[in-house]
């Protein structure tokens, strides 16, 4: 196996990870294992006494709160950066797609560049080539014992590099179609794309020649991307063959992909069996049988010091000597602790004093720069209505928020709300927060005039921004924390409807489940965008679907309205619609390029990919859909 020495580590050869983390002899060889992994940046440690194996074709949740490490797994396994201490083991020859959340891309590299790059593996035969060629250019090179199976190798060698080169350049792969990046984007340097497109890129990159692959390091895959791919990129993973080790927000995916969870708590990492629903199953059974040992454990010794002291007073004190000395035992014998309790925040909506209102659009239709975005849009909203709106990116969710609460004005249609109905808007990536001012300012702005210190703080203080935290400038927050802040003002004031542009991006799981929770028992009306499918279905109870400049509504939650919504939309295709061309499309699949003013009919034989970039292509204004 390929061993990564760590800087000023203790590299042992000669040891079996596999042996020592207790396997079966008759076990598959991992094709990654790391043993006694620390991990610190500056004076932060991440990882501590970190053990895992991952095994060919394993399907690995990575979990654990913001911060917890997540990232930095990934950054050792991709090679990155190397552990301070530890050893971490991969299979000669590891062939993987890596998926970093954060772009690794020289903002100024083409995107053609970017899908032509070097693979892991094409590197790593280039530098074995570089090593041969070295040892050939010594004039001893031929009087070594093995000179010809070095020469043997690197003539191997070059026929895999051949072959990984061309595994590498991934332009005309049909992954391109089932994530709708478009061929005008390989022309584009990688610093001018926005987030979602950056995330395309990125994951096609990574998950191109899965079959040929090893393993796929997916840190947030699904980061930007719309149900409709979400979807894709799960379908995808659960039929390849190549073990995955993914982390995400979404427990839809968690649950579909996995059935090993590697959880990092505390610095370590702790393993579990089955999906993200059973690892919440047994880690909430193990916290109770650990909090329940724990209280037995200080009952003892309770019970120990009081016979102790009954002892003394009745004189006897070699029993004295004798129970303290188990009482030292038992102080130094502590229970192992239960797993973390998440950092948890206190949420609740409160509605307004206008009481119950209604919210209505009838025929509405919007365009944006020369295109139609929707049209004929019937949706109303009133008390207990909590409406989930989905659909693809660039179908005009945002817009359609903001024709609704007033921001925007209809270029047809009319919009009633109710007299005195209070509106609370949460805008995507938190753009309603003043990246100049404090916390306690920014806070503060809320209400007029701005309340005490003490109240600012105290509402901060329930979203974990404490001490001289509140003096930080809003600027200088994490995206996870941006969205805790736009939370703690919107509670702060009374709303009879909300309306949520991807309220839970950046929180992790448990955040996620604090505002559904609160969602929930809020008594007023809300419409939330959210492309987030566990977290709509625990909080919506209709779900609005936009497509083909059309909105449909359908009752329900989440997996129930979706699974209708699809047989609409495979009825549609059963109808064999056409669709007009209005700037270029190109199917990756076929290598077919489709210019303005071409006609593509659909005949019912199309695959699945060509169906997913006509969506694409329809929501990016690319095509315009006409029925049979």
């Amino acid at each position: 196996m390929n061993r990564r020495t760590p800087r000023g580590g203790h590299t042992q050869t000669g040891r079996s990870l596999i042996g020592d983390q207790g396997l079966a002899p008759g076990n598959m060889e991992p094709i990654i294992a790391g043993r006694d992994l620390r991990k610190s940046w500056g004076a932060t440690l991440v990882l501590e006494h970190a053990d895992f194996l991952l095994h060919a074709g394993d399907k690995v949740a990575l979990v654990g709160p913001n911060g917890s490490g997540k990232s930095t797994l990934f950054r050792l396994l991709a090679g990155e950066t190397t552990p301070d201490l530890g050893d971490l083991v991969l299979k000669p020859g590891l062939r993987y797609g890596y998926l970093p959340q954060v772009p690794n891309v020289p903002p100024e590299t083409v995107v053609r560049d970017v899908l032509s790059a070097p693979s892991p593996e094409a590197q790593r035969i280039e530098a074995d080539l570089a090593g041969l060629e070295a040892w050939m250019a010594r004039p001893d090179a031929w009087d070594a014992a093995d000179a010809s199976a070095r020469m043997a190798r690197y003539e191997s060698l070059h026929v895999a590099r051949g072959a990984a080169r061309s595994q590498s350049v991934i332009v005309n792969d049909p992954i391109l179609n089932d994530l709708g990046v478009g061929e005008e984007l390989l022309d584009q340097r990688f610093g001018s794309l926005s987030g979602g497109e950056k995330s395309k890129v990125l994951t096609a990159r990574a998950l191109a020649n899965a079959k040929e692959k090893d393993v796929l390091l997916l840190d947030e895959p699904t980061n930007h991307m719309d149900v409709d791919t979400i979807e894709t990129i799960e379908a995808f993973l659960q039929e390849i063959d190549a073990a995955v080790l993914l982390a995400s927000h979404d427990k839809f995916l968690l649950d579909a992909i996995a059935d090993k969870v590697i959880e990092i708590d505390r610095l370590r990492t702790l393993e579990y069996v089955g999906n993200y629903t059973d690892y919440r199953v047994q880690r909430d059974a193990i916290a109770r049988a650990r909090e329940a040992q724990r209280h037995r454990h200080q009952a003892e010794l309770k019970r120990q010091l009081a016979i102790i002291e009954e002892f003394k007073s009745r004189k006897v004190y070699e029993q004295v000597l004798s129970r303290k000395l188990r009482v030292e035992q038992m102080r130094r014998e502590t229970p192992e602790p239960p797993p973390s309790a998440p950092r948890a925040f206190r949420l609740s909506f409160r509605t307004g004093a206008s009481g119950p209102g209604v919210v209505r659009l009838e025929g509405v239709a919007k365009s944006h720069g020369g295109r139609r975005l929707f049209a004929d849009v019937d949706l109303e909203l009133a008390k207990g209505d909590k409406v989930g709106l989905v659909g693809p990116n660039g179908a005009g969710k945002t817009t359609l928020l903001e024709v609704l609460i007033g921001r925007q004005e209809a270029d047809a249609g009319s919009v009633f709300r109710g007299k005195n109905l209070k509106i609370g808007y949460f805008a995507q990536e938190a753009e309603e927060l003043d990246f100049s001012r404090t916390l306690l300012e920014e806070i503060s702005s809320v209400r007029n005039p701005p309340p005490s210190q003490a109240w600012a703080r105290g509402l901060l203080g329930r979203f974990w921004f404490r001490g001289d935290a509140v003096h930080s400038r809003v600027g200088q927050l994490s995206g996870g924390e941006r969205a805790r802040l736009a939370l703690a003002k919107f509670i702060a004031q009374d709303y009879d409807l909300l309306v949520l542009d991807e309220p839970t991006n950046h929180l992790d799981i448990e955040s996620q489940e604090i505002v559904a929770a609160a969602l929930r028992t809020y008594p007023g009306m809300l419409l939330v965008v959210s492309h987030n499918r566990s977290f709509l279905n625990e909080v919506a109870n209709k779900i609005a679907v936009i497509a083909h400049r059309r909105l449909a509504v359908f009752q329900g939650t989440f997996k129930d309205s979706w699974a209708a919504a699809k047989m609409a939309e495979f009825m549609a295709v059963q109808q064999k619609p056409r669709y007009r061309v209005l700037r270029v499309v190109k199917d990756w699949e076929t290598g077919t390029a489709y210019h303005g003013g071409d006609m593509i009919a659909l005949n019912g034989a199309e695959t699945q990919a060509f169906l997913r970039l006509l969506r694409w292509a329809e929501a990016n204004g690319r095509v315009e859909r006409f029925e049979a």
